[in-house]
């Protein structure tokens, strides 16, 4: 899954994208609604976790502000106030879902793919699938026909990507960027090394997509020739 996590507390930011990173999802950090907004109004994301209290504005104004612009992407917000009023505010907002802070770790995580689950008003695609691949953005699971193939959280990250933008060419500073939240370095085989492990894991199936290497650009994901 793809998150945007819209914090200005920054450590408290920085913990919410390690307990949600170390399950494969890949999280953008923004500290206040001037960065957010450009993020959020022109990325596709699964989820996106806002806080009420922003230096240069609110919560409630990115959020009506979401709205709207048509973003129907679901909404979780982070908030110290538990009052009833405050919440049927943050819901006829628009907000899908709430929790107040502090957060347990797996608290949060559940919230998360609640929402992915039910999809909010987003509708959001809870599994992808290319050829017989199927990968659950909720569960972390991927299937080939029967099988269950066992991926690490970083290439579980990397087939999502993938699979989202199946038939693509996708660059290696598109993934470090998306995968591992990294800028391009021309000299890191980082990328190639976790491709080649993942095509290993999903190239024992006949009817499984390949993903092939576009030389001096990037990698592609398409269907599996046939024999």
């Amino acid at each position: 899954m793809r998150v945007l996590v819209i914090e200005d507390d920054r450590q408290t930011a920085k913990l919410v994208k390690s307990v949600l990173t170390e399950g494969g999802d890949a999280v953008d950090l923004a500290y206040s609604a001037a960065d957010a907004r450009p993020l959020a109004l022109t990325n596709e994301y699964d989820v996106i976790i806002l806080d009420l209290s922003l230096p240069d504005g609110t919560g409630i104004e990115i959020l009506q502000e979401l709205r709207r612009e048509g973003r129907e992407m679901p909404v979780l917000i982070m908030t110290g106030r538990s009052g009833e009023a405050d919440v049927v505010r943050l819901l006829d907002a628009g907000a899908d879902d709430y929790v107040v802070k502090p957060v347990p770790n797996e608290v949060l995580k559940a919230r998360v793919r609640a929402l992915v689950r039910r999809g909010g008003t987003a509708r959001t695609t809870e599994t992808l699938t290319v050829g017989s691949l199927v990968l659950n953005r909720v569960t972390h699971r991927v299937f080939d026909a029967t099988r269950e193939i066992s991926l690490t959280p970083r290439e579980f990250s990397l087939l999502q990507h993938f699979m989202l933008h199946a038939g693509d060419v996708v660059s290696r500073s598109e993934l470090l960027e998306k995968v591992w939240d990294m800028h391009f370095d021309p000299g890191s085989n980082v990328v190639d090394a976790n491709v080649a492990r993942l095509r290993r894991k999903i190239d024992g199936s006949p009817t499984a997509p390949v993903i092939n290497t576009v030389r001096g650009v990037g990698f592609k994901l398409e269907p599996r020739p046939a024999s």
